[in-house]
């Protein structure tokens, strides 16, 4: 072979050496700008799922603590069309990621056909065939980030959506009772509450179990009394109270429930003994128990202490003020004495 034979043939390969490092960089920058737009697509796809989430978390909050007719269809009627909207999405994010596939794999078969054209009639050293890898998204790391990020979303809008339209009752709520007891032994109760609720749902009422030889009345807060049917049980009677418009004020519930508790406080060795009890579960609740004694009683204890007043007529009063825990059981007791009733039972 001649020198100049050996020059043609060292550029030959020094051409085929550059143009197969020129269509590697092409196919790499193929293969990084499809797996660029499949990454795109993909995040598009989960900022879709996280406003799903948080509407979806909405609806079944209203769905599974509401009673109202029209709200449960309407939260039955969102929910369907999430879920349909969702699995959509999924199929454009599955033809989004085939269609990106295919135009990956045709550009870089373009580019073979190309270097094959080039090469015909050149003779050159064997190389590896191409290979053509699936396009990668979203990497694993970030594809857990996004789930994580779906579970917060549903924690955090499942917990505004109960507190901001205090679903299922509950929300901010006080109660302040007012009890005068008797010489015999008798009480008379009443009890103010002020609740919020959801202007979304408005109770129509609620059902209220009492002992049976209790007298029971509730009143709106103009002082008429609300509708009240009794169903008798073994134990107790179920009063059903149907709410009038008068109680939704300023966007709160107000109530006065009156019982009249026959035998309130026990008298055993001339001492009355008077127990209060108060348990709330599901909510917090602020309350206040004032506690009147009969006309010329005398204070023995108080537990826990209460604070202790004496007005001019010299009835002494006793008052109870906090914040209920949730489901614990608060025990108010009270001994005293009365003068007369200790003379009447010697």
């Amino acid at each position: 072979m001649s020198e100049h034979d050996e020059s043609l043939q060292k550029a030959l390969e020094e051409n085929a050496r550059l143009r197969s490092q020129r269509e590697e960089s092409l196919r790499e920058v193929a293969s990084t700008e499809y797996s660029g737009h499949l990454r795109a697509a993909e995040r598009i796809y989960w900022v879709y799922a996280l406003v799903c989430v948080a509407m979806g978390v909405s609806a079944i909050n209203f769905f599974a603590r509401s009673s109202d007719i029209k709200t449960l269809i309407g939260s039955a009627v969102v929910i369907l069309v999430l879920f349909g909207t969702t699995v959509l999405m999924k199929l454009w994010f599955a033809t989004a990621a085939m269609k990106m596939s295919v135009l990956k794999d045709m550009k870089l078969l373009r580019l073979e056909v190309a270097r094959l054209a080039t090469a015909v009639g050149v003779e050159e050293s064997p190389e590896p065939p191409v290979k053509y890898e699936p396009m990668q998204g979203a990497s694993r790391l970030e594809r857990r980030l996004w789930i994580v990020a779906c579970m917060i979303v549903a924690i955090a809008v499942s917990s505004w959506t109960a507190q901001t339209w205090h679903l299922g009752g509950g929300g901010d709520s006080s109660t302040d009772t007012l009890v005068t007891l008797a010489a015999d032994g008798s009480a008379e109760k009443q009890t103010e509450t002020v609740s919020q609720y959801s202007s979304y749902y408005r109770p129509s009422g609620f059902s209220l179990y009492a002992p049976k030889d209790w007298g029971v009345r509730l009143l709106d807060p103009m002082g008429q009394e609300m509708p009240i049917e009794v169903a008798v049980t073994d134990k107790q009677h179920r009063h059903d109270v149907t709410f009038t418009e008068s109680v939704f004020v300023d966007g709160k519930m107000r109530y006065t429930q009156v019982s009249e508790v026959p035998k309130a406080a026990n008298l055993k060795d001339g001492v009355w003994t008077y127990r209060e009890g108060k348990r709330v579960a599901g909510f917090k609740e602020k309350f206040s128990i004032k506690i009147l004694l009969p006309p010329g009683a005398k204070l023995l204890s108080a537990e826990p202490t209460a604070d202790v007043d004496v007005d001019e007529d010299g009835r002494t009063h006793l008052r109870y003020q906090g914040t209920t825990i949730d489901d614990k059981q608060y025990v108010f007791t009270i001994r005293y004495e009365v003068a007369a009733a200790s003379g009447q039972q010697e």
